[in-house]
């Protein structure tokens, strides 16, 4: 046996146990037979994470994304708190600006440019 068939039949097997959070990734898992069968909506579920793996988006990838998105996070739980929307956006904008200004505007304006091009980075 191959060990590309290996481990396909092994990752088959994987994501079929409760504890592997059921996570499909390849074209096989969607149309398992046994993991069709493992409860009665099974067919839905793999047919929504089907469908959303051909029409998804690629995640956007900047220089220090990271930083973006903590500065995104935490805003989101100062508006769980109750604060003002406008104002957790303004400093939220804020922080993007200071993190833009950091790596470089030209240098992340190229880096999105980059990301930009790829097939699936914005809706077709």
């Amino acid at each position: 046996m191959s060990s590309l068939k290996f481990i396909a039949l092994h990752s088959a097997k994987r994501i079929i146990l409760p504890y592997t959070l059921r996570d499909p990734f390849r074209t096989s898992h969607y149309s398992n037979t046994e993991y069709l069968a493992k409860w009665p909506e099974a067919k839905d579920y793999l047919s929504t994470l089907k469908a959303a793996s051909e029409t998804g988006m690629l995640d956007l990838s900047l220089v220090q994304t990271d930083k973006y998105e903590e500065a995104l996070r935490q805003g989101v739980s100062r508006l769980w708190a109750g604060e003002d929307p406008k104002k957790i956006l303004d400093d939220v904008a804020a922080q993007w600006d200071g993190i833009t200004q950091q790596v470089g505007v030209d240098k992340q304006k190229a880096v999105y440019g980059g990301w930009a091009a790829k097939w699936g980075a914005y809706p077709k």
